[in-house]
């Protein structure tokens, strides 16, 4: 069975997606770029943005006339939104986030297999237990909660994905063994709302804790501001670069007055104090976040501010996006800033996202960094540093390892450079070069 898998978005959809392919085990899959002929397409789709949107309706186009043959499932939170345009498009089904646990038994029945209900998962929290393809050979998403109850003024995803559900942690734990076990050395937190995480009796800060105690290195997706309190920071400081240095804590926009009316549950002085601390506490501590131009009523001195408080919090990236009006979120009944002056303030948001991020990677050159080593592609090797670089560099290392390499140019976000030594780390299973 060729199977072509397209995931849009977020991490959450990722590891949903890796899920589905191991519940489709008895297809025996062999997966397979979209273009080249598959006999099965699954699409998950996003909504966060009109562009996201864009993007799902384009996938379903495409994969239609590159697989005229095949059956495209298409599930994911624009399916949650537009179901019947997707059909329109090409889909044979459609299945929104709602009905997620479902696929499996579609899929496999569609192909003459009976579908097992005791390996399909409750929808109440899909995606957890199954492993199917992991991101790569060395790091692995781990969801552990799943939906959303703040209500932000200009965000469809609560709709999207329901109310908050959290992983047990014992559940957690084991599946991050199991993991573990499997050669996996960097496991990624994921959820909606990750910092909301309820089910560790000392939440997010717990559950890393006892992973890392479990000798896993542990790295968070985008956690919210307001989820991040000083346990999370002291665990981070305890077992750094172990528990990955660095943080993607939303900002969205550096006025006060759009903070409260976007609905949005932290201040700036808040904003400001909690990364202050990441650098004063976490060693080799990186920033990376969101900021909207142009929000519903944002005035021009708003967008100053902005701008000043990137300076201040000095990120290593910063994402920038332009507001688009959701339909049925409070910010679309808002006065809206003309799109031309939208777009004129993006720009600027990006020139000195730019800006910033260069003069924070600027530093790296001619010093030696922490990759682990993820893959090799065209005679280099490829990793990730502890806050989250992307490195390409050349020498002898194993899939898996830890090495140090010696930074000698800059190429964007990527860090070039050729290896210097591998690090001794307690030996666990090790991919071959490859």
């Amino acid at each position: 069975m060729r199977l072509a898998v397209k995931t849009l978005g977020c991490k959450v959809n990722q590891v949903e997606s890796d899920a589905l392919v191991g519940l489709l085990r008895p297809l025996q899959p062999v997966v397979v770029p979209l273009e080249t002929g598959a006999d099965l397409v699954v699409i998950n789709t996003c909504a966060v943005t009109t562009s996201a949107e864009a993007d799902a309706r384009k996938e379903v186009r495409r994969a239609r006339r590159a697989n005229p043959a095949a059956f495209i499932v298409v599930t994911g939170c624009y399916a949650e939104l537009a179901p019947d345009q997707l059909a329109e498009l090409g889909a044979d089904v459609v299945l929104p986030n709602s009905r997620k646990a479902e696929l499996p038994a579609v899929i496999l029945q569609r192909f003459g297999l009976p579908a097992d209900p005791i390996t399909t998962p409750p929808n109440e929290f899909w995606g957890a237990g199954e492993r199917g393809l992991l991101n790569n050979y060395v790091r692995a998403f781990l969801k552990v909660q799943d939906g959303c109850n703040a209500g932000c003024a200009y965000c469809i995803i609560p709709r999207l994905r329901g109310r908050e559900r959290h992983r047990g942690h014992r559940d957690a734990l084991a599946e991050a063994g199991a993991l573990l076990e499997a050669g996996v050395q960097e496991i990624v937190l994921t959820g909606v709302r990750l910092g909301s995480y309820k089910g560790h009796p000392r939440g997010i800060a717990g559950l890393v804790e006892e992973l890392a105690l479990m000798g896993a290195k542990v790295r968070l997706s985008s956690i919210e501001p307001e989820d991040t309190g000083d346990e999370l920071l002291k665990v981070m400081q305890r077992f750094a670069p172990q528990v990955r240095p660095h943080l993607h804590l939303s900002l969205q926009t550096g006025s006060a007055r759009l903070l409260a009316l976007m609905g949005r549950r932290y201040d700036k002085n808040y904003y400001r104090a909690l990364v202050q601390k990441a650098y004063d506490w976490i060693p080799g501590f990186a920033l990376t976040t969101d900021v909207i131009a142009g929000l519903p009523t944002e005035t021009e001195a708003e967008h100053q501010e902005t701008l000043a408080f990137l300076e201040e919090v000095r990120p290593s990236r910063a994402h920038v996006f332009t507001y688009t009006p959701r339909p049925k979120t409070r910010a679309a009944s808002l006065p809206q800033v003309p799109i031309e002056v939208r777009k004129r303030r993006n720009k600027e948001l990006q020139a000195l996202a730019a800006r910033l991020a260069e003069a924070r990677v600027r530093p790296k050159l001619g010093g030696a960094v922490e990759v682990l080593v993820e893959s090799f592609r065209g005679g280099k090797a490829y990793g990730h540093t502890p806050d989250y670089y992307e490195v390409e560099f050349t020498g002898q290392a194993r899939i898996g390892q830890t090495a140090w390499v010696r930074v000698e140019a800059i190429e964007g976000y990527t860090l070039q450079g050729t290896l210097e030594a591998v690090k001794q780390e307690p030996a666990r299973f090790l991919l071959p070069v490859v």
